[in-house]
């Protein structure tokens, strides 16, 4: 079953829909002409057919592009309907655009709100491994909710913090690694610092991650590692991943930036 829950080839299929109307009308002109044959004394007023027609029309655009009314008024049907859809998913994208920026600015006010983990001086990759050590120790002790959630988002601004001191982190290691906590951390790095070289190993860690606030994390990873990139030059193989995790996502937050990341995609989603 697809999303939403109609079958591809259901009520919800636009050339399904244009062939049910297209039956329901011809049905309709049928039985109309029987009836005028059957009772030929019928008449129908010029206000009756005028209603009808009103009755039909919103559903004449499943079939034709426009119709021609008597006296030159016209009503574009699909144009209409393309317009709609695009205004619609204009504003939707925009409306992604905004929330990608507060959650920048959210992600910079973390960092500039944390404590250094360390010491001055600290070898930053043991910061990171104590970082991943707390990480690990808040979801395991805390009960999912506003106050687990505020205390990892100040492990991931330490986390930024660290990762940056550290010239050639390890993060195809971070990425394979059982450890959600490393894994975070090479989120956190691909976030700040996007390379395109681990798109890959990325997307196939985002993708097993079992973590909810890591697969957050790692999508807005994705997206700056993509936009990088150019979305333009990424292979429909990965995008297709990406649709069918979509669909396999309940909402919330991670379905909300993975939306946000496939309208970089109008033609593949």
């Amino acid at each position: 079953m697809s999303e939403g829950g109609l079958e591809p080839g259901g009520a919800g299929n636009p050339e399904a829909r244009r062939k049910y109307t297209a039956l329901a009308v011809t049905a309709i002109a049928v039985l109309a002409a029987v009836v005028r044959l059957v009772w030929p004394q019928i008449e129908l007023d010029a206000v009756t057919v005028t209603l009808l027609v009103i009755a039909v029309v919103p559903w004449l655009g499943e079939i034709f592009d426009s119709i021609t009314l008597p006296g030159g008024a016209g009503v574009q049907f699909r144009q209409l309907t393309v317009r709609v859809a695009e205004a619609e998913a204009a504003a939707a994208r925009l409306e992604r655009a905004v929330e990608a920026t507060a959650d920048t600015s959210q992600v910079a006010l973390t960092v500039a709100q944390t404590r250094t983990s360390g010491e001055p001086g600290a070898d930053p990759e043991e910061s990171v491994g104590r970082l991943a050590a707390d990480y690990l120790h808040l979801r395991q002790s805390l009960p999912a909710g506003q106050e687990r959630t505020h205390l990892m988002q100040q492990v991931f601004g330490e986390l930024i913090q660290e990762t940056a001191r550290m010239p050639d982190p390890p993060l195809t290691s971070w990425l394979e690694s059982e450890n959600g906590g490393l894994r975070l951390a090479a989120y956190t790095r691909l976030f700040l610092n996007p390379d395109p070289r681990y798109l890959d190993a990325l997307l196939d860690a985002v993708l097993k991650d079992d973590f909810a606030f890591n697969v957050s994390r790692g999508i807005r990873a994705l997206e700056n590692v993509i936009d990088l990139i150019g979305p333009e030059q990424i292979r429909v193989g990965p995008v297709h991943r990406l649709r069918t995790y979509f669909g396999e996502l309940p909402e919330g937050n991670r379905k909300k930036h993975l939306r946000r990341l496939l309208d970089r995609f109008p033609g593949l989603t």
